[in-house]
């Protein structure tokens, strides 16, 4: 007996998952006492707890939807959406202590402790918009896979709403320290949601050709595409240009990889993974293995893609009707709207051959992964109204009992916002390169740039930031020479560009067309343009402006470079206790200004560690490519 695509068993096993995560939500609401609580946990939790939170967070359905869209789309090479945050993720061991030690509630109060309070203002309006468009990816993607894995028969605006209420309930009630209680449960359906479909769909793909595995059926292809191309790490300009996309190049990646590094500390939810944790280590701990787990998933993710060329682009396949087959081999668009929903496609196909109740534990897992990470961008950027502008600005002298219910009513109106967002969205790699990877890097190089150099000054956050999200929003919509042309005539340009000399600038005319692929700014590009000229643009107004205060600086690096110490107590946010650890002292580079730590033995050797654990990861993705050959 079944229902809206579903057998009972599934139903059954998606309403005991249901139930659970509210009752565990709702215990949490016990806990909360005042803002630390709601919006760090209070500051409780240990390494295995802060491994999932940072695991769970960070992973949900649009990630396994845009890798394995992509990896249907492009191969092997559809990894790289996903693993552009791989080169990123040793550098996680050195910022977390950064988070931690700040003693903050968001990122906002960052910002306000080392510049000033019109850069934390900045932030917070940025920041609850990059929260609103994460939660809008989430949701949209989710709602793509319900849609695959019951057939088009489950409407997927009954799926977004029971999803939406379920995280709203227990977020609102618990706040951050709910949040990593549930998302340890749901980190666990998570990582069982991304290895479930792996082995069967293999088994089925061997099963489709006749190949003596899964593994060597990747390497046999379709007819049209061959393994070799399936399987290739980049993508060529010539299987691109049969697909409409453009070439992943190792400077795809490389731009990819440095973007993510930008943005990842500006993300709103990083200020909790790192610092809702007992000391620093459990933050560092954390952030970086739980971001290792959800590497090992993409390529779960990767491979399923893979598979699922396979059983449904192969003629004949029983898996797809040759009337659909048809369609999909004619039309671009109904292509790309399959390979969104590949996962639950694949899901809806398999799992049942297998045994009932697999998609209930499925669709309970693909429900876990969503709300792990809109619960902590609803609190976030609550937190980010609350504290940085409600407190600041509007009513600087509530109590904690009516913070703590602004705090939950603005997470509400933020949910509503970005469910209107999501109905805008129609691509999965369009989104994940135009919205979710590039806004928190617009602000991103003033965090990082406020780390490492004294001189960066309230001024030059304003102005980078402006200029990154300028120059973004014109490589969107222009390319680069439209640009220029559009304001005057291109040799005109080449002409009059006084301050560059004449053999550069005709240099700059020539290369210009190489930052344009189908019509449109390429993606590599648009990172180097926009990152370049917000630093560029930064830098230079940093050195005519004034700086923030001597006083405020020395308190600033003082802070982030005292440990935390076990159980100590901060009034205020970004301070220090009344008996603090003593401050590491030493600088990496000895010239003034220059504020990058001598690194400690625990930060060098995880540091190293992760980068090896880097190498192992890229060695056993091209391991499990080679296999069958």
């Amino acid at each position: 007996m079944s229902w809206l695509g579903l057998h009972w068993i599934d139903w059954l096993v998606l309403c005991m998952y249901l139930f659970g995560i509210v009752a565990i939500g709702l215990w949490s609401y016990r806990k909360v006492h005042d803002m630390d609580d709601f919006f760090m946990g209070g500051r409780r939790f240990g390494k295995v707890f802060m491994m999932f939170f940072a695991f769970g967070s960070g992973t949900s359905s649009e990630q396994a939807v845009s890798v394995a869209a992509g990896s249907f789309r492009v191969g092997l090479a559809g990894i790289w959406y996903q693993f552009l945050w791989l080169w990123a993720t040793p550098f996680y061991w050195v910022l977390a202590p950064v988070f931690r030690r700040m003693r903050a509630l968001t990122t906002s109060d960052f910002f306000e402790a080392r510049y000033d309070r019109s850069t934390a203002l900045l932030y917070s309006m940025l920041g609850i918009c990059i929260s609103i468009v994460f939660m809008a990816a989430a949701l949209f993607f989710g709602a793509r896979m319900v849609e695959g894995m019951t057939g088009g028969q489950f409407k997927t605006q009954y799926a977004i709403a029971a999803m939406t209420i379920m995280f709203v309930i227990y977020g609102m009630a618990g706040g951050l320290g709910a949040a990593v209680v549930t998302d340890f449960v749901q980190g666990i359906l998570t990582i069982v949601f991304s290895f479930l479909l792996l082995p069967f769909s293999l088994y089925y793909a061997a099963q489709v050709t006749g190949a003596a595995s899964g593994f060597a059926a990747l390497h046999e292809g379709v007819p049209g595409r061959p393994g070799d191309t399936l399987l290739s790490l980049t993508l060529t300009q010539e299987l691109a240009t049969q697909m409409g996309k453009e070439p992943i190049t190792w400077f795809y990646v490389l731009m990819l990889s440095l973007n993510a590094l930008v943005a990842i500390v500006c993300q709103p939810h990083i200020m909790g993974v790192c610092g809702a944790g007992k000391t620093e280590f459990e933050g560092r701990f954390g952030f970086t293995v739980g971001n290792f787990l959800k590497r090992l998933c993409t390529i779960a993710w990767t491979f399923t893609g893979l598979a699922c060329v396979i059983i449904y682009l192969t003629p004949g396949s029983s898996f797809m009707p040759q009337e659909q087959y048809d369609v999909l081999t004619s039309d671009p668009t109904a292509m790309k709207n399959f390979a969104d929903m590949v996962f639950g496609v694949a899901a809806h196909d398999i799992l049942p051959k297998i045994a009932p109740g697999l998609i209930g534990l499925l669709f309970a897992a693909l429900l876990a992964a969503i709300m792990s990470s809109c619960d902590a961008q609803m609190v976030v950027s609550s937190g980010l109204f609350t504290e940085n502008i409600y407190k600041r600005y509007i009513n600087p002298h509530g109590s904690e009992r009516h913070y703590l219910w602004v705090g939950r009513i603005a997470g509400l109106v933020i949910v509503g916002i970005s469910l209107l967002l999501m109905t805008q969205f129609t691509d999965a790699i369009q989104v994940l390169n135009t919205y979710v990877n590039a806004i928190p890097a617009f602000i991103g190089l003033a965090f990082w740039f406020g780390i490492i150099w004294r001189g960066y000054t309230p001024a030059a956050v304003w102005a980078s930031t402006l200029t990154t999200i300028t120059v973004w929003y014109l490589t969107q919509t222009h390319t680069p020479s439209v640009v220029l042309q559009s304001m005057g005539d291109g040799a005109f340009w080449q002409e009059n560009i006084d301050f560059i000399p004449a053999r550069c600038r005709a240099i700059l005319w020539e290369v210009l067309p190489f930052t344009e692929y189908g019509g449109k700014t390429s993606i590599p590009w648009q990172y180097v343009l926009y990152l370049s000229s917000g630093a560029i643009v930064g830098i230079g107004v940093s050195l005519v402006t004034r700086r923030a205060s001597e006083e405020k600086l020395d308190h600033f690096y003082r802070l982030i470079r005292t440990p935390v110490r076990l159980g100590e107590v901060v009034k205020e946010p970004c301070t220090l206790p009344e008996n603090p650890l003593p401050m590491e002292t030493g600088k990496l580079i000895p010239i003034p200004g220059i504020e990058i730590p001598r690194p400690s033995r625990v930060g060098l050797l995880g540091f190293l560690a992760a980068w090896v654990a880097v190498g192992a990861i890229l060695w056993l993705t091209i391991f499990l490519a080679s296999l069958g050959a």
